[in-house]
């Protein structure tokens, strides 16, 4: 897996910082022959190009759950503390659930999710950061100064 990782990288044309910058790249610049993004990336991608771009989806991705949380010195100091909970709260609800299918995102929610099988490859095998043996064990593997990524990305 890491040459075929390595062989991949050999042929990136342009690093971008980040999701969004990578698709500007590909889409609206033309550079590169193939875009590796986030679903929702891809998903609004071909939404926006249609009968430009194809999406094809691996057999196995990471499962990517950004954390949500009230911060609770900020909530307070800005006299926020009920609408954050209230917010935190409706993310899961099954309006927002739907919602956030709509827009390309993953819905948390596998009946909801199942809504939107049309959209979202549902047959994909997700692994999440506990496979990796969680954040600071998957860090330190992977992105610290000498691991796997930095001896992919120098070679």
């Amino acid at each position: 897996m890491k040459a075929f990782v390595a062989d991949l990288y050999k042929n990136v044309s342009v690093m971008d910082s980040g999701a969004r910058g990578a698709t500007t790249t590909f889409v609206e610049n033309g550079q590169g022959d193939l875009l590796i993004a986030w679903e929702n990336e891809a998903i609004n991608t071909v939404k926006e190009y249609p009968d430009q771009y194809e999406i094809i989806t691996p057999s196995i991705s990471i499962l990517a759950e950004p954390s949500v949380a009230v911060v609770d010195e900020n909530a307070r100091k800005d006299g926020a503390e009920k609408a954050s909970e209230e917010y935190l709260k409706y993310l899961y609800s099954d309006k927002a659930q739907r919602l956030i299918g709509e827009y390309g995102y993953r819905p948390s929610n596998k009946k909801i999710l199942s809504e939107f099988s049309g959209k979202f490859d549902l047959n994909v095998n997700l692994c999440t950061i506990d496979d990796f043996g969680g954040w600071d064990a998957a860090y330190e593997t992977f992105f610290a100064d000498g691991g796997i990524f930095d001896e992919i990305y120098t070679n």
